[in-house]
């Protein structure tokens, strides 16, 4: 006989939504009449008709259980597949996550392989996004020094998904004495590298965004410097903009010193 359908709801954040996993899975419901759905700030929530709706509450706890049972039982594959979605902007990432670690325990590592099953098809197609986008952003940032005695470097991005984390262990890696800051202006949240090669990521308040925003505002003279150096280089009977546009998209140029606008 068909159930109603519960819908497990949580905070849109990577522990939120793997603590919804975790007890959707504890609850043994029935894994097709379950669906996990974040919640955004600014969301209106619309509720279905015959549904029953869960709220559950972030617990780190709950999401390093889910991590550490992935990885243990399914395999680190298929942790860093679920990581991914878990750090995207897609609305369906829940269910997907929950789809694909279900299928996971049942079929091992193999799971990563099975395009042929939706969830994991989904799961690989947000895995795929999320790491281009991140790609590009290794690419495509630019760092200002904002501070000096000691040195301090900053870079502002507005990314669709949270991928901070992939972006500043990319740079972690090159700057490993550098103090650095990488602002993530989308989602208000910052890494923070220090010069003994540790770094973390927190949300910020709205003061803290606002500093960071000033210190960006402060580094305006390198960057008329730069840009007029960018465009000494150029040679204008090469210009091609449409192919411009398909190697560097619009989107990632805002925070890009060459292509600023003037103050």
């Amino acid at each position: 006989m068909d159930k109603p359908t519960r819908i497990y709801q949580c905070e849109n954040t990577v522990n939120g939504i793997l603590s919804a996993v975790y007890d959707a899975g504890i609850s043994g419901y029935g894994h097709r009449y379950i669906r996990i759905q974040p919640l955004r700030d600014e969301q209106m929530q619309t509720l279905e008709l015959f549904s029953e709706y869960i709220s559950v509450e972030t617990s780190e706890e709950k999401a390093e259980s889910v991590v550490r049972a992935v990885r243990a039982k399914i395999s680190e594959k298929a942790y860093s597949f679920m990581m991914y979605a878990a750090a995207s902007d897609y609305e369906d990432r829940g269910d997907a996550i929950y789809q694909f670690v279900t299928y996971g325990f049942s079929m091992g590592a193999s799971v990563c392989n099975a395009l042929q099953i939706p969830c994991v098809k989904r799961i690989f197609e947000i895995r795929r996004a999320v790491g281009n986008e991140a790609h590009y952003l290794r690419e495509f940032i630019r760092f200002q020094e904002v501070q000096r005695n000691p040195s301090l470097l900053l870079a502002t991005i507005e990314p669709k998904h949270r991928i901070i984390p992939m972006v500043t262990e990319h740079f972690a890696d090159r700057f490993m004495e550098e103090w650095f800051v990488i602002y993530d202006k989308t989602h208000q949240e910052a890494s923070f590298h220090q010069k003994d090669g540790s770094w973390e990521i927190r949300l910020l308040t709205d003061e803290e965004a606002e500093w960071l925003e000033g210190l960006t505002e402060q580094g305006r003279d390198y960057v008329d410097l730069w840009k007029t150096f960018f465009k000494s280089i150029a040679i204008v009977e090469r210009t091609n903009e449409k192919l411009q546009r398909n190697m560097l998209p619009l989107h990632y140029r805002k925070h890009m010193t060459e292509f600023m606008d003037e103050p």
